[in-house]
């Protein structure tokens, strides 16, 4: 929110007034900042770029080799660059380790850089190496020893592996090789002693037998169900006569033509049904009876008495009961087959569980010994395979072929130190000189009780009679101003060189840096005779 203009003004004439105390404890307040920053020990951080490569040829060979992929490379890297043994080893060749008594200083020695060493990573395959330290050729020669320490061991440490792993598997292989040999010669050994050459397999003889006696439980359904058909089947028959009686009128002409119609039925049923069919076999039965009462002529019917003299009566088989009797002979029949399928079953089912009970105890040994073959045959099978990989991974790496590590930038001799940040400190030196001038010069019109205004007079309810001026004297106005312009002037040189010390530390310049380290050469050298002369 912005200050109206009153308050302004009230701000400025209360700086104003106290100008003097203002511009001191703003420049006081800046020097101690901006030139206290220059004694601060600097800091110089040297980097190395690395690059993880991963030849074209892994992708070639992939399912062949076994590398490591580039996610366990990196996962493992920061831990093994910020390991213990790593960091001493580069701190004996740097002969930094001299530097500590005992091994509880090295400890700390070596706690000390893992602290201050950062290792960053970037995308997938690309990282930085950085080391921050007051002084900077050691921070560049610490930082590129530890990458090269690190790219060297970790391409011996490869090695070493695939050569371990190569050894590894080739005892390995000779090994189970061995125990292979042993086996074959073993189930050889025991087949010619038993005389033994094909193992029964036990699984398939109890499949049989499971399967067998499904078969007899479907015969079992199966005659079951005929039984019954021929259960329904013997009633019926006993319902129907073998034999059925036709009442045939024997005027003059009505044969022929009652034997021209039942012909002409006939051929007929013919067209849509075959000779076995009952319609078919009662009509030409009836056909059949009635020309042979043409050709005989009896003088008395015998059992067909009572009938008109003019009629006569055949006897002819019933087409219901002939197939009555047929379904009944096919079912008796399927009945003896099915039981005969059972007999034959059961016989199998006896014989097969007689040589399931009475497999030889050398056959379940036979069984076992090649069991134990199989097994050593496949995990010399898988062990070769490996041996294999392992050959090429092993050639890959004596061949530099796998992922290597590769030094793209390493480290230079920093000039600039990265702390502590000068641009920052001198900007926030300007700020708070200006902001600490202004909060004293505020406090002390605070704590003044006198009267600033006739406003605060009249507000007590006091009557205001008059205002008498303040009486200037011009000679003491100049003397005054003369002063004014001598502080203003010297104020604002000295704010122009630290506004310059800002400009110098955009440039990257170490001109300031150089005459205040002389000073502090100075300073130590002081204060050292001094402690000389004092103890």
């Amino acid at each position: 929110m912005a200050l109206p203009n009153a308050e302004i003004q009230k701000y400025l004439k209360m700086i104003l007034k106290r100008r003097y105390l203002f511009i001191a404890v703003s420049l006081f307040t800046m020097s101690v900042i901006v030139w206290g920053g220059y004694f601060i020990p600097r800091k110089y951080e040297a980097k190395s770029s690395i690059v993880i490569e991963r030849n074209v040829i892994n992708d070639l060979i992939k399912g062949v080799a076994i590398t490591p992929s580039m996610t366990e490379r990196i996962r493992v890297l920061r831990d093994t660059i910020l390991s213990r043994s790593l960091i001493l080893s580069v701190l004996r060749k740097l002969d930094l380790d001299t530097l500590a008594a005992d091994n509880k200083e090295l400890t700390a020695m070596i706690l000390d850089f893992q602290k201050r060493t950062s290792v960053r990573v970037k995308k997938n395959n690309f990282f930085i190496v950085s080391f921050q330290d007051d002084d900077p050729k050691l921070a560049r020669d610490y930082v590129n020893s530890l990458v090269r320490t690190y790219v060297n061991e970790n391409v011996t440490a490869k090695r070493e592996e695939a050569y371990g792993a190569s050894r590894f598997l080739k005892e390995q292989v000779a090994f189970f090789k061995a125990k292979l040999d042993k086996a074959e010669d073993a189930i050889i050994r025991f087949r010619q002693d038993q005389g033994i050459y094909v193992a029964i397999d036990e699984r398939s003889l109890i499949s049989e037998i499971k399967e067998y006696g499904s078969e007899i439980d479907k015969i079992k359904i199966r005659r079951k169900e005929l039984i019954a058909k021929r259960q329904s089947i013997k009633r019926q028959i006993k319902g129907e006569e073998p034999y059925s009686v036709a009442v045939i009128n024997n005027m003059e002409g009505s044969n022929n033509l009652l034997i021209a119609s039942m012909e002409n039925r006939l051929k007929q049923l013919l067209v849509s049904y075959t000779e076995n069919y009952p319609d078919v076999v009662k009509l030409r039965a009836e056909i059949a009876a009635i020309k042979n009462q043409q050709s005989v002529q009896p003088a008395d019917n015998g059992p067909m008495k009572g009938v008109n003299s003019g009629d006569s009566a055949i006897s002819t088989i019933n087409p219901i009961y002939q197939d009555l009797k047929q379904n009944l002979n096919k079912i008796e029949s399927e009945i003896k087959a099915l039981d005969a399928k059972e007999k034959m079953l059961g016989v199998m089912i006896k014989q097969k569980e007689k040589e399931l009970r009475y497999v030889p105890e050398g056959k379940k040994k036979l069984a076992d010994l090649e069991k134990e073959r199989d097994s050593y045959k496949n995990i010399y099978e898988q062990l070769l395979i490996r041996l294999g990989q392992s050959e090429v991974s092993n050639q890959m790496e004596i061949a530099d072929k796998a992922t290597t590590f590769r030094i793209v930038e390493p480290a230079t001799l920093p000039t600039i130190p990265v702390s502590p940040n000068m641009k920052a400190l001198i900007l926030a030196g300007i700020f708070f000189g200006f902001a600490g001038g202004f909060g004293v010069v505020f406090l002390l019109d605070t704590l003044d009780s006198s009267v600033k205004e006739v406003q605060t007079v009249k507000n007590l309810g006091l009557e205001v009679l008059a205002v008498i001026p303040r009486m200037f004297n011009e000679a003491e106005q100049k003397k005054e101003r003369k002063r004014d312009w001598i502080i203003y002037s010297i104020a604002g040189f000295y704010f122009l060189i630290i506004c310059a010390a800002f400009v110098h530390e955009l440039l990257g310049l170490t001109y300031i840096e150089t005459v205040f380290a002389s000073i502090k050469i100075n300073l130590i050298n002081v204060i050292t005779q001094l402690q000389n002369r004092l103890f």
